[in-house]
């Protein structure tokens, strides 16, 4: 176990990952960055080698960071990406990142045994094989609902059959491998003089620029 926030001390986490010579590591995009450019910065970029899996979440990952990660641990260690809300338990979905077929997005995967993920419109029908939609989760690990906060539970807690799903709210694309690609927040569309603007696209523009900076895309109003 380490520190606490010891996760955000980097000259611990290295010292720490090379001491244990940890093999798996779940980590988020961000601290990953971070970590890579604190290690070459520090020329000990060996600290990651005894590394054999390492998973991703909590964020979308780019190619161009899978890539540079790729070319820092060792040839057989496998890199993952994961997904999946809070209110799922954490993980639903699954996907092994091979950068050698994945230019430029890449996807969430599929989901894991006893989870079941479905794309639908607004009108709750299921969308086709490259059409945006918003993900709903079924399985074992959905939530009862939020406490003492009916009201919310009832907004994305949705029974579809004789599952219980629930609506996480992220728009996904499912591409003809079955594989699913996370787009962004459905809540996160903006609309700047009629055209709709995904916010979390120009996000992964700008994390595509440069292997170095992380980035956050905001709504500015006039009066703000």
């Amino acid at each position: 176990m380490l520190h606490p926030k010891g996760n955000m001390d980097l000259a611990y986490l290295a010292r720490i990952l090379k001491e244990k010579q940890i093999s798996y590591f779940l980590i988020v995009p961000s601290l990953i960055n971070s970590l890579l450019n604190f290690l070459k910065e520090n020329n000990d970029i060996s600290v990651i080698k005894s590394l054999r899996s390492v998973c991703s979440g909590g964020e979308a990952i780019t190619t161009q960071l899978v890539s540079l990660l790729r070319s820092y641990v060792h040839e057989n260690c496998l890199i993952w990406n994961l997904y999946g809300p809070s209110e799922i338990t954490i993980c639903c979905t699954y996907h092994m990142v091979d950068v050698t077929y994945e230019k430029s997005n890449i996807p969430i995967g599929r989901s894991l045994p006893k989870y079941q993920c479905l794309v639908v419109n607004e009108m709750l029908q299921p969308v086709i094989v490259g059409q945006e939609g918003e993900l709903f989760v079924g399985g074992v690990g959905v939530f009862a609902g939020y406490l003492g906060r009916d009201d919310l539970t009832a907004k994305v807690v949705i029974e579809i059959g004789d599952e219980v799903f629930y609506r996480t709210g992220d728009l996904v694309r499912l591409d003809s491998r079955g594989f699913l690609h996370y787009i962004g927040r459905k809540d996160h569309q903006v609309k700047l003089r009629g055209q709709r603007i995904e916010l979390g696209e120009i996000e992964q523009c700008i994390l595509q620029s440069s292997s170095k900076i992380t980035a956050c895309v905001v709504t500015k109003y006039d009066n703000e």
